[in-house]
C-alpha cells in the first residue's frame, strides 16, 4: 500500500506529535510506502524521515493558507494522477474535492462552525476562517472516510452537514507516553523554581481570541479576593495576535494582577510536563474545542481539572474534571474555588485524571485504527 500525506498545513502540539508518530508507525510496516507533500517550513519537521520516505516539497503551499487551498484543490490532483493505487491521507482539516485517488481526511477543529468564535480576529482572518469551514464540509463530502476527533463533532456533521454515518470515523487524539512518565529531571531550573515558588494554577493554551483568556483573568481576579492563600496564575502558550495579546496585558494591568499572572509564551515539552505534575489544578477555559490535546496531556500527568462545559470536553475528560460555563465568570471563579479550598476533591480529580487518560488510545493505536480505516476503503 502506498500512503500519500499531505502535510502542506503547519502541525503543532498534539497534532505535531501524532502525524510523527504515525510516519514513524507506516515506516515500520514492510508492506507500506510513505510519500509526504510537505511544505518547506515543515522540512526540520521530516528531516529525520529523508532516508526513508519521499518527501515532495511544495513552494506554493508556503506562501499562505489561501495558496495552500488552492495548491491542494488543483494543483495536487494532477500529482495523484500518476500514482494509482495509492490512498490520500488528508490530517489537516481538507482534502482535495476531487480525487483520483481513495482519500482520508481527517478533522482537527470545530472553531469556525461557531458564530462567536470569530470575535476578535481581523478580518482578514475571519475571511481565511470561513473559507476553512466551506472547505472542510466539502471534503467531508467528497473523501472516502472522515476521521473525527470526537463523537460530538461527527455528530454535529451528520446532523447539519449532511454527512454520511457510514463515512464518519472517531478517533480520540492518542496520549504521549512521554506525560505519562512521571521523571522531570531535565526540566529547566527556571521552570522549577517558578513552579516551586508557591500555589499556582495552571492554563496551557496558544493565546488565540476564542481562547477566552480575558474571561478567565477577570475569574483569576475573583478567586484572589477570596481565596485563603496567595495563588498565582501561570499561562503557557504561544503569543501569535499582537493586538490581542496587547488586550491580555492591558486587563492584567487593569485588574492590578501583574504579582500574580505570569506569562510564559511557548514552553517545551520537558518544562509543560513540570507544569503539569506540580500545578494545583489546570484551568482550561476555551469554549470550542474538538478533543483538546492539551487536556489529554494534562490528565496523563494527574493532574486536577476545571473546564468548559461546552462542545467535546465532556467527551474528553467524562468524570475526570470539574466543568463550568466558560461564559459566565462567576460560575468560572466558583468551580475554581471549590477545588482549590478542598484537598480531597484534588486527589480524587487527581486519580481520575490518570484513569481517564489511559481509557484513551496511545499513538499507536490511534495509528492502526486510522490504517484499518485505509486499508477499509483501498
Amino acid at each position: 500500500m502506498r500512503i500519500i500525506i499531505d502535510v502542506t498545513y503547519s502541525p503543532s502540539g498534539g497534532a505535531l506529535t501524532q502525524i510523527v508518530n504515525m510516519v514513524d508507525k507506516f515506516n515500520s510496516i514492510d508492506d507500506i510506502e510513505v510519500v509526504i507533500y510537505s511544505k518547506h517550513s515543515n522540512r526540520e519537521i521530516f528531516k529525520k524521515f529523508n532516508k526513508k520516505n519521499k518527501i515532495i516539497l511544495s513552494k506554493m503551499s508556503n506562501i499562505s493558507n489561501i495558496t495552500r487551498l488552492f495548491w491542494c484543490h488543483f494543483v495536487l490532483p494532477f500529482y495523484l494522477l500518476k500514482r494509482n493505487n495509492s490512498i490520500l491521507f488528508c490530517p489537516g482539516n481538507f482534502s482535495p474535492l476531487f480525487s483520483p485517488v481513495k482519500t482520508v481526511v481527517w478533522i482537527g477543529t470545530i472553531g469556525p462552525f461557531y458564530r462567536d468564535f470569530f470575535t476578535n480576529f481581523s478580518l482578514l482572518d475571519q475571511l481565511k476562517l470561513y473559507l476553512n469551514k466551506f472547505f472542510m464540509i466539502a471534503s467531508s463530502k467528497s473523501a472516502d472516510a472522515v476521521i473525527f476527533e470526537s463523537e460530538f463533532t461527527k455528530q454535529m456533521f451528520i446532523n447539519n452537514y449532511n454527512l454520511k454515518a457510514d463515512n464518519g470515523h472517531v478517533i480520540n487524539i492518542g496520549f504521549d507516553d512521554y506525560f505519562l512518565n512521571t521523571n522531570t529531571d531535565d526540566a529547566d531550573q527556571s521552570i522549577k523554581n517558578l513552579a516551586n515558588n508557591g500555589k499556582f494554577i495552571l492554563c496551557v493554551s496558544h493565546l488565540y481570541p476564542y481562547k477566552n483568556i480575558i474571561r478567565l483573568l477577570r475569574s483569576f481576579k475573583k478567586v484572589l479576593d477570596q481565596a485563603d492563600s496567595p495563588i498565582s496564575l501561570i499561562i503557557a502558550g504561544s503569543m501569535d495576535y499582537k493586538s490581542y495579546n496587547k488586550e491580555i496585558k492591558e486587563c492584567i494591568e487593569d485588574l492590578q494582577l501583574k504579582k500574580n499572572v505570569i506569562l510564559l509564551g511557548m514552553v517545551n515539552k520537558r518544562n509543560l510536563k513540570y507544569l503539569y505534575l506540580n500545578c494545583k489544578m489546570l484551568v482550561f477555559p476555551s469554549p470550542y474545542e474538538n478533543f483538546a490535546y492539551t487536556l489529554v496531556e494534562a490528565m496523563s500527568c494527574k493532574a486536577p481539572i476545571v473546564c468548559s462545559n461546552t462542545t467535546a470536553m465532556p467527551e474528553s475528560c467524562k468524570d475526570a474534571a470539574i466543568y463550568f460555563d466558560p461564559f459566565d465568570e462567576v460560575d468560572i471563579a466558583n468551580k475554581i474555588l471549590l477545588l482549590l479550598n478542598s484537598k480531597k476533591l484534588e486527589n480524587f480529580l487527581s486519580n481520575k485524571s490518570l484513569l481517564r487518560a489511559k481509557e484513551l488510545p496511545s499513538f499507536e493505536e490511534s495509528t492502526v485504527m486510522t490504517l484499518n480505516i485505509m486499508k477499509n476503503i483501498s
